[in-house]
């Protein structure tokens, strides 16, 4: 890939503001609003967690919502996302539900991927994970995507990991700001979550794969 050709992959990428509910139950609403939506054809939303328990909880909400969607069930390789680009016929479904451990480092796509400038994707990771390099890996491979890509974190402060890393204060100052039954977007609380995870990422004991967040801290704590 060239200087030129990365420029431009770059240009096509947006780091959205993340948006934050004050609990699990009103992001789920205002998630169904964002991706209420009919797909068109060139666009698309992916949704990734990182943990089995929050894989199950969106599937029961996308299946109570009668939405379509489909499940990624196998490592994205270069030709499953040649399959899952937007503008592919053979791409029906708009709507994907994706474990982040099936997510690919983006240098093992290389250039195998066409540029696709009509192309657009949404995607939405639903969860911080407690070891920040997972987050760190998912932006960078969609950075590295063919297509405009839209990128954030639709997140609840009821989560194990935001509990862990966000201070009641903070809370307190985001309920100010209008945070109650609606979503609301903070770069102070972001910033503050980067920082905390960042600062912890060596102090972990090890990476223990496991079903929830907070299970995984209480294994890999030290």
């Amino acid at each position: 890939m060239g200087l030129l050709d990365w420029l431009f992959k770059k240009n096509n990428f947006k780091r959205a503001e993340d948006t934050f509910a004050l609990t699990r139950e009103i992001l789920w609403g205002g998630l169904k609003k964002s991706i209420d939506l009919p797909q068109s054809p060139g666009r698309a939303t992916w949704l990734v967690v990182h943990f089995m328990d929050t894989f199950t909880e969106v599937q029961d909400q996308l299946e109570q919502w009668g939405l379509e969607y489909e499940i990624v069930s196998s490592k994205l390789s270069a030709n499953e996302l040649d399959r899952f680009s937007p503008s592919s016929e053979s791409s029906s479904v708009g709507l994907k539900l994706i474990l982040a451990d099936l997510v690919p480092e983006p240098t093992s796509l290389g250039a195998s991927l066409p540029n696709e400038t009509e192309a657009q994707v949404a995607m939405i990771v639903l969860e911080r994970h407690p070891q920040i390099k997972h987050d760190q890996r998912l932006e960078a491979f969609a950075r590295s995507l063919p297509w405009k890509v839209e990128f954030g974190y639709f997140l609840a402060l009821d989560d194990a990991v935001i509990e862990f890393s966000i201070d009641d204060q903070v809370v307190e100052i985001l309920k100010q700001l209008g945070l109650g039954d609606e979503l609301i977007s903070s770069n102070m609380v972001t910033r503050r979550l980067e920082t905390v995870l960042g600062r912890l990422s060596s102090e972990f004991s090890g990476d223990t794969q496991c079903s929830s967040a907070a299970e995984w801290l209480q294994v890999n704590m030290p």
